[in-house]
Parts: C-alpha cells; structure tokens; sequence
C-alpha cells in the first residue's frame, strides 16, 4: 500500500474531517469521507471519545459534537511525522545523488587538469 492510498483513506479522511469540524451529522461525514453508513458505525469507538448519547442508536440527521480520542488524534499526527520523514527522505536521496555527481566531476576535471599540465 503506498503512502497516497493510506493518505486517502475514509479513516484518515474521517479524522480530517472531525478536526476540521467539531459539530456534524453522522450522515456529513460517511459521506464526506467515502466510507459507508457501516464503516462509521464501526469505527466511531476507536477513532471518537463518545458521549452516552452517542454510544446508543445515533440518527444520521441528528447534529453531535464528536471528539476525536486523544489516541486517534495522537495517531494522525505520527501519520502526518511519517509523511514528512518520507518526504525528507526522498529530498535527502536526490541531494545526496548530486553531491556524488559533482564530486565525480570535480574528481574527473582534476584528473584532466593534471594531465595537461
């Protein structure tokens, strides 16, 4: 799985979702993340800190406030340190492949000075 399907994932996207909006619908945000009525009932225990309210039977017009879990929270923001790291990485490894390059040439011109003089 690349690091753009995990980044585009109805989990990920709820969570988004839920930071960028404290009060919704249940039905806003299946819909807005691309997941289904069943998926957000499944998922609603790990990613939310539920009131007693919302623990029961929860409408799909009915408007609650949800928090996010301080794991879930704490989880999306590794994910976010990761994406960077990975990022990092890649710029690390075309800086590094250009430092060989003109080290090479530097190395080569060297070589070619040294023998015209």
């Amino acid at each position: 799985m690349e690091i753009n399907d995990i980044e585009n994932h109805g989990y990920i996207r709820l969570i988004e979702f839920a930071i960028a909006r404290k009060r919704f619908t249940k039905k806003e945000a299946y819909s807005s993340c691309g997941i289904s009525n069943t998926d957000f009932d499944f998922i609603k225990h790990q990613i939310f800190s539920l009131s007693a309210a919302q623990e029961s039977y929860i409408s799909e017009e009915e408007e609650y406030e949800w928090k996010l879990s301080p794991e879930a929270f704490f989880n999306y923001l590794q994910f976010q340190e990761f994406k960077h790291a990975v990022k990092s990485s890649k710029q690390a490894k075309w800086i590094a492949i250009a430092s060989i390059a003109i080290s090479g040439v530097l190395a080569l011109a060297s070589i070619f000075t040294s023998f015209n003089a």
